[in-house]
């Protein structure tokens, strides 16, 4: 195993572009996003993934409060 000291933040650098799978459950369809925990990028993916989930859960939420 190989181990850098770095001084100072670290440059997790841009995602990649996203890759994504569909799930079938309850005879439901979910497309979800896939994070390869294996990448030199998964610093920068994590996060991305994260806010795309937030962005869309709020997407959702205008929705329903629109409806009210």
């Amino acid at each position: 195993m190989k181990v850098d000291i770095v001084d100072g933040p670290i440059d997790i650098g841009k995602p990649g572009k996203p890759q994504y799978r569909t799930v079938h459950k309850d005879e439901k369809m979910a497309k979800l996003r896939v994070v390869d925990v294996d990448s030199p990028k998964v610093g920068a993916e994590c996060p991305a993934s994260f806010k795309a989930g937030v962005r869309k859960a709020r997407e959702e939420n205008r929705v329903i409060k629109a409806k009210d």
